[in-house]
């Protein structure tokens, strides 16, 4: 873990401005806190209390920079702990076949693991999980178990399913509209507040949400051809 930096966008960034404890180098940390550094009132961010940099242990050249959004700024990137990296990132949710966008995820951070241990002589203890009991797990068996029910019961009218399904379709656009209003309206609130953080948070879950949409619209599309 990164000294209470919480991230938003990780970047990897070759820094050759001087810095005032350590000019072009990579940090190591005493596992000790400076002064918070106060921001203006109106930016409705946290005060950030930045990690002590042990000046005494210089490795390699260039200066890892993190996104801080305490701050909205870069800042050198700084370990609790002399050299010792301990990082955790979330995996997959295992409810459906493996996709290309698994291997994205194990592909970006390894290169970023091992630009950290080979560039810039990190220790790092880098940990990646991944989900089996979650609700979309559950929510992708049970739908399983009713298309083989249903592919097994001759009985079945058909007819009376479609129009359930456009029902059920017709409820879950409503519910997908509902909640672009209410992320849109939350992002104009941030705004006007000058809250980066709020408003880069509901931006993340727009873009998430346009995603699931575009996906309910295919579905859509596919119904209406029974």
């Amino acid at each position: 873990a990164t000294a209470n930096i919480p991230l938003t966008v990780t970047t990897l960034h070759h820094h050759q401005h001087h810095h005032q404890h350590c000019p072009t180098m990579s940090l190591s940390g005493t596992g000790n806190f400076c002064q918070p550094i106060c921001e203006d009132s109106s930016s409705h961010r946290h005060p950030w209390y930045p990690p002590e940099i042990a000046t005494t242990d210089p490795i390699a050249r260039g200066q890892l920079l993190l996104r801080n959004t305490l701050t909205g700024k870069k800042e050198p990137f700084v370990p609790m702990q002399a050299r010792h990296v301990r990082w955790y990132t979330c995996g997959p949710t295992v409810y459906d076949s493996s996709h290309v966008g698994h291997a994205r995820t194990y592909l970006s951070f390894d290169i970023m693991r091992r630009v950290m241990t080979d560039y810039f002589h990190y220790n790092v203890l880098y940990q990646i999980n991944t989900t089996d009991i979650d609700d979309k797990i559950i929510l992708r068996a049970r739908q399983n178990e009713l298309i083989r029910l249903l592919e097994l019961d001759t009985s079945v009218d058909f007819d009376k399913l479609v129009s359930l399904a456009k029902e059920a379709l017709g409820e879950a656009k409503a519910k997908s509209d509902l909640k672009k209003e209410e992320i849109a309206t939350a992002i104009e609130e941030a705004t006007q507040n000058k809250d980066s953080r709020a408003k880069t948070e509901q931006e993340g879950l727009m873009e998430q949400h346009l995603v699931k949409r575009k996906n309910l619209d295919g579905d859509e599309a596919k119904i209406m051809e029974l």
